[in-house]
């Protein structure tokens, strides 16, 4: 049963009695006029899934009654006039996704008991009287997509172990009092998108790693007591569109190249000690005059070719520095040039002393990794010839873009017609000789094949780690599900991909190789419709089946998670992510999507749907199907991604159901056995007229000698 009254401008309080429908599923009561209390009656609805009482005027406390909603998916309270603290109670919501508390007036701290919600993908607590410190235990809160606190009064410093949440993509923890330096540990969440940090007490520089992740759009530091230069490094944040560090002590010169940062909408640096660069010719095409970016760099903003004039310095005052410099006032002994002249000479030295250094280094790995890799048929090339392959790293070469690398179309120079797909990581990976001698002798054909390398670089410039894969020209099979895709995959089609996924994987499995990082855009689609496995900088081998790292990999949707709460990689962790793969290709259905007002994944709504015997919901819309394959299919899908690893199957096993349904399938088009005998018989009294035939004309030939 469910009520919906939103949006209809209801006034008073809600009733009592709406309190005896006890067989509520959902309750919707946001965006009206209602005042009053949260009756403690709302302890009945046991069945209750979805409660939504945002956008009112409600004020009191919420009630301890409110626990006993143990099925609840999602509870939106945001925007009243709510007082008194977050229940402790609420460790009772082992099935919430969805918290939205924000816009109250809530006090107290964040109860540790919070943690308890380990099913959580939404978690909005901001705009309330919170106090206190960011509990670390929130950290274990492995599914959340989103953490907003922002606009509290939390004070003390940003937990390091934020990094534990592989899949959050926005954190918001403006607005408070938190001090300390930004964790470096922020470097290894490479889903995060958004991340607002502004109007706290900060301190330090602007971290080195905050460029390393490349997914990162929207960067908000302002308002704090950040100081130094910023990182030319920040450059690699190639998908940024916002950038927020005005009302720092930021400063020096800021980097030219953000007059060419293509992705960048808006920049504020207001309030800084920055200046523009004074002999910057070029301009950002891509500011409007209007931007706060403009306005504290206009020379960024103005008609190209313009030498800009110095941002510093008037020519006034450098008319009157020259002279009194040339006066003697303020001259420089020659004991102070000598002395200046002398250090500069040693550290010269010191310089090109570790410069000798380290290519003295890397010349011994890569030729003892030539020399390995040289049976196994895998090629190093040098940096220049990568170059030319990719044109210099050609945008219009660019295949696409990760987490963990840029990938480029190629040609190959040593031939001119072998293509090539170029992955050029963004971070520099200690392993990265292990597993290219790990993944340069793995054959399979539904494998990604590893045609080469390249490394090198020194102290001057940034330290390339490529690998060189062969070219598969379908593209991904994103592509392929997708709702808009223009010519959608049959059954079939989809059944035959799935096997050789499975296959693929079950060769991997079988050296204790695991992915990490399955879904669609992981997995190639060659010019005869199957697929191939990709993306193998994720890639880890350990000891028989277990990797174990801190550092989750994975995302939103397909990351299992027993794998996020022990941060122990499995093949059972793989198991899972193809299980949700699985339902995302037979579906056409996100792995988390919205549906009825809620977040739901797909996981818990297929299994609702087979639980309901709604097997036609199963299935995509726009491809025709045998209901009974549909359900078989489902159903192994779901047995990959029920909550114990041990009871998981193989991808070894996924395989073979997977064929045996096929197999099915193809046998119902063709004859029945009864037909076929009686055609084989047909043909055999066919033959046996034709050799009589034969016999009997052969007997009526006269022969003469």
């Amino acid at each position: 049963m469910a009520r919906d009254l939103s949006s209809n401008s209801l006034t008073g309080s809600i009733p009592e009695s709406i309190t005896r429908l006890t067989s509520l599923v959902y309750l919707f009561l946001e965006d009206n006029q209602l005042t009053g209390s949260i009756s403690y009656g709302v302890g009945n609805f046991t069945d209750l899934k979805k409660l939504d009482l945002s956008s009112n005027s409600l004020t009191g406390s919420i009630p301890n009654s409110v626990i006993l909603l143990s099925r609840l998916v999602t509870l939106n309270l945001g925007d009243n006039q709510l007082v008194g603290s977050i229940p402790s109670g609420i460790k009772s919501f082992t099935n919430l996704q969805e918290l939205n508390l924000s816009s109250n007036s809530l006090a107290g701290s964040i109860p540790n008991s919070i943690t308890s919600l380990s099913q959580l993908i939404i978690l909005d607590l901001s705009s309330n009287s919170l106090t206190g410190s960011i509990p670390n235990s929130i950290t274990s809160l492995t599914l959340l997509s989103s953490l907003n606190i922002s606009r509290n009064h939390l004070d003390g410093s940003i937990p390091a172990s934020l990094d534990r949440m592989a899949t959050l993509q926005n954190l918001v923890l403006s607005g408070n009092r938190l001090n300390g330096s930004i964790p470096s540990t922020l470097a290894n969440m490479g889903t995060l998108k958004s991340l607002d940090l502004g109007n706290n007490m900060l301190i330090g520089s602007i971290p080195e790693f905050i460029s390393r992740c490349s997914a990162r759009t929207c960067m908000v530091l302002s308002g704090n007591q950040l100081s130094g230069p910023i990182s030319p490094s920040i450059h690699y944040c190639k998908n940024l569109r916002h950038l927020r560090i005005n009302d720092t002590s930021l400063n020096g010169t800021l980097p030219a190249f953000f007059g060419r940062f293509a992705s960048l909408n808006s920049l504020n640096i207001s309030g800084t000690n920055l200046t523009c660069p004074p002999d910057y010719t070029a301009c950002g095409e891509t500011q409007s005059p209007e931007t706060a970016f403009c306005q504290t760099c206009p020379s960024f903003c103005n008609t190209c070719g313009k030498q800009p004039p110095d941002p510093i310095t008037t020519s006034s005052t450098s008319t009157s520095e020259s002279s009194s410099a040339a006066s003697g006032g303020g001259g420089v002994s020659m004991g102070v040039i000598i002395g200046i002249a002398v250090a500069a000479v040693v550290v010269l030295l010191l310089l090109v002393s570790v410069l000798l250094y380290f290519r003295r280094k890397m010349q011994q790995k890569r030729k003892g990794l030539g020399t390995s890799l040289a049976a196994k048929h895998c090629t190093e090339f040098s940096l220049a010839e990568i170059l030319k392959a990719t044109n210099d790293w050609s945008k219009d070469n660019q295949l696409g873009s990760g987490a963990f690398g840029d990938v480029y179309r190629g040609v190959s120079p040593r031939d001119g017609t072998t293509v090539w797909a170029v992955k050029r990581a963004k971070l520099i990976n200690v392993d990265f000789q292990r597993e290219i001698l790990q993944m340069a002798d793995k054959n399979h054909h539904n494998i990604v094949r590893l045609l080469g390398f390249a490394v090198g670089g020194d102290v001057r410039s940034k330290i390339e780690q490529i690998l060189i894969y062969e070219f598969v020209p379908n593209g991904d099979l994103h592509k392929w599900i997708d709702h808009d895709a223009s010519d959608p995959l049959s059954f079939m089609q989809r059944l035959e991909i799935l096997i050789g996924i499975a296959q693929g994987f079950e060769y991997l499995h079988s050296f204790g190789i695991v992915h990490r990082d399955i879904k669609p855009a992981n997995i190639l689609i060659t010019t005869d419709m199957q697929a191939k496995i990709a993306d193998f900088g994720l890639m880890r081998a350990g000891e028989g089946t277990t990797v174990g790292t801190t550092r989750i990999m994975g995302t939103p949707g397909y990351v299992d998670p027993v794998y996020a709460r022990t941060s122990k990689a499995t093949a059972a962790s793989d198991v899972y992510s193809y299980g949700v793969l699985m339902l995302v290709v037979l579906t056409g259905r996100p792995p988390i999507f919205h549906s009825a007002r809620e977040c739901t994944k797909i996981t818990q709504w297929a299994s609702e749907c087979l639980s309901s015997d709604d097997w036609g919901s199963l299935r995509d819309s726009k491809m025709e199907a045998p209901e009974d394959a549909v359900l078989r299919v489902a159903q192994l899908a779901i047995s990959c991604t029920v909550e114990r690893t041990a009871s998981r199957p193989s991808m070894a096993h996924v395989a073979n159901e997977l064929q045996t349904i096929r197999e099915e399938m193809a046998g119902k088009n063709e004859p029945s056995d009864a037909i076929k005998v009686d055609a084989q018989m047909q043909e055999m009294k066919a033959m046996d007229a034709r050799m009589q035939d034969a016999f009997a004309n052969l007997n009526s030939l006269e022969v003469e000698f």
